[in-house]
């Protein structure tokens, strides 16, 4: 009876050992993170290659996003946790629609955004006539498309339309073949990093002419807050609750990771070259050197703004480009962006992550 009794309160205290070693004491049992994204960013690869997920007890899965439609449905329905889209598309959904999406912070001041074209138009007004890929019609590089075309006299509708084709990894392959799967013939598309190095790298390896750059956004529009940091509202309404706890340790990783990047010590730019490079699947170190570069630009890249403080001219920029073309007709007459900016930015996510970085 008593060997009984002490065998089974021995297995009890090595289970409790166990628990204890593995998911209570100094090594942690990992809080599992489904991102979306339309492209792994610098700040991203970092924390990955750095283990700054790790760090946080996060098992951070990346999923790559295959248009905005299904990136945004996918974070209201739980497919994602955490997404990384346009800002445009949050300030859409949110004062539009009045979905409960939440911006927790800017990534990026528009990195690398061009309008690219096949070899076969020359300037931008070959593009007259011609349909030009995008993500969605209603997507927030179309609407910054249509002002860049406008500076040309190229208007919407009557000089050119949209070829719907989906996210820029998608548009990318479309543009260096020529045509879609289905054979249709593709002239033009907005690209963005990393996109727009590989077809630097493109232009210098390929025997065949190869895609070209017609006219860069930052030229026209700048800054523009471009991908920000974005969650179901319900993931920050109670901080209580483990959702938004692992939202914080996320958010403290990328932090991390951005500052990071921000560090101008040649030593460690080589380092972050090569966690990019890794990340990217980069082989070759002028591509690699062009992204790094692309990332920390002072105007559009991922360093532009300290923190993930969203700019406020980037993005009075957004709204504005947006309006011009109609974009707010579902807000009603008379609406108050100002008064409506709350329920899009809440910044308590990223205040909290950054008390915990040293």
């Amino acid at each position: 009876m008593f060997l009984g009794s002490f065998s089974r309160s021995l297995k009890v205290v090595t289970l409790w050992c166990l628990l204890n070693i593995v998911g209570y004491g100094g090594v942690h049992a990992s809080t599992a993170i489904a991102y979306g994204s339309f492209v792994k960013s610098a700040t991203y690869s970092i924390a990955n290659q750095l283990g700054y997920f790790a760090d946080e007890g996060l098992n951070v899965t990346y999923h790559q996003v295959p248009n905005s439609s299904f990136a945004y449905d996918g974070l209201f329905y739980g497919t994602y946790d955490i997404l990384t889209g346009t800002i445009d598309n949050a300030i859409n959904l949110v004062f539009n629609a009045k979905a409960g999406l939440t911006v927790l912070g800017q990534l990026d001041q528009g990195s690398d955004i061009v309008l690219a074209a096949t070899s076969a138009m020359a300037t931008v007004q070959d593009l007259r006539g011609k349909p030009i890929m995008v993500d969605g019609e209603l997507s927030g590089y179309s609407y910054v498309l249509r002002r860049l075309l406008s500076f040309y006299g190229l208007q919407y509708g009557t000089d050119y339309s949209f070829q719907i084709v989906g996210g820029t990894p998608f548009r990318y392959q479309a543009l260096l073949h020529g045509h879609l799967n289905n054979g249709s013939v593709v002239y033009a598309t907005v690209l963005t990093y990393p996109y727009t190095a590989y077809l630097a790298r493109e232009a210098n390896t390929s025997a065949s002419p190869a895609p070209h750059v017609l006219a860069r956004v930052s030229d026209f529009v700048a800054p523009f807050s471009s991908q920000a940091l974005t969650v179901r509202t319900s993931t920050v309404t109670h901080t209580s609750n483990p959702a938004y706890r692992a939202t914080v340790s996320f958010v403290r990783a990328m932090l991390r990771a951005n500052r990071l990047l921000a560090d101008p010590d040649p030593q460690r730019r080589a380092e972050l070259q090569g966690a990019i490079a890794a990340e990217l699947g980069i082989e070759d170190e002028a591509t690699a050197a062009l992204e790094l570069a692309a990332a920390t630009d002072a105007v559009t890249g991922e360093t532009a703004q300290v923190d993930f403080q969203v700019s406020g001219v980037g993005l009075w920029n957004v709204i504005g480009i947006r309006d011009r073309f109609g974009g707010f007709t579902a807000a009603g007459p008379g609406f108050d962006f100002v008064e409506a900016l709350p329920d899009l930015i809440d910044y308590r996510v990223r205040d909290a992550a950054r008390h915990g970085i040293q």
